[in-house]
């Protein structure tokens, strides 16, 4: 189990946007103490979702889906492709469950999140809003701030380099705790959920 879990859409190692990923998991760390956990999808052999049973997964997809389900708040971080989050990413959410159908858990409902995209330029900053945002109304989550987009020109090699993005990825990863122990804090908050 996990206070914060950081999940890594990206394929790929190494791998720009999980440098983006921990530096917010490492900013909360040293603001509240917390424990985190990277899930990084490229070290996990993740099936096609096919509308299963949550208990029909077995291996890697089990295990990622349990890491899911066993954590309180969330850093999600994804590689922008054709303006979109990764496929990688989107067959993950596929997965997870809303508390019907698949089975009785939600655990991104009314859970806060924070949203992290990388891309090779500026130009594709709105898909952490305009592509990510829109799903955690969905699951019932919330986000923390606008989140943060990191591009090319931010990074040296794999790691964040440009101090006014890092502090924000740092306000961000502190930010999720924050507001987690906000909705935990309030009777409405955590009762929201998904509303279909």
């Amino acid at each position: 189990m996990s206070d914060l879990l950081g999940i890594v859409g990206s394929r790929s190692h190494p791998s720009k946007t999980r440098a983006a990923v921990q530096v917010a998991l490492d900013a909360a760390e040293v603001a509240h103490g917390v424990e985190t956990r990277v899930l990084h999808l490229a070290d996990y052999d993740i099936v096609p979702a096919d509308g299963r049973a949550l208990d029909k997964y077995t291996g890697d997809t089990a295990d990622a889906l349990q890491q899911i389900i066993e954590s309180t708040a969330y850093i999600i971080g994804t590689p922008v492709y054709r303006a979109s989050y990764a496929g990688a990413l989107k067959n993950l959410f596929d997965m997870i469950p809303r508390g019907m159908w698949q089975a009785d858990v939600a655990p991104l409902a009314n859970a806060a999140i924070g949203l992290i995209a990388t891309g090779a330029t500026p130009h594709h900053y709105l898909a952490v809003e305009k592509e990510l945002a829109p799903l955690l109304s969905f699951f019932g989550a919330y986000a923390v701030g606008s989140g943060v987009y990191v591009h090319g020109d931010q990074f040296t090699e794999y790691e964040v380099t440009d101090p006014a993005v890092t502090e924000r990825l740092q306000h961000l990863g502190a930010g999720t705790i924050d507001l987690a122990r906000a909705i935990a804090a309030s009777r409405s908050l955590s009762a929201l959920g998904p509303q279909f």
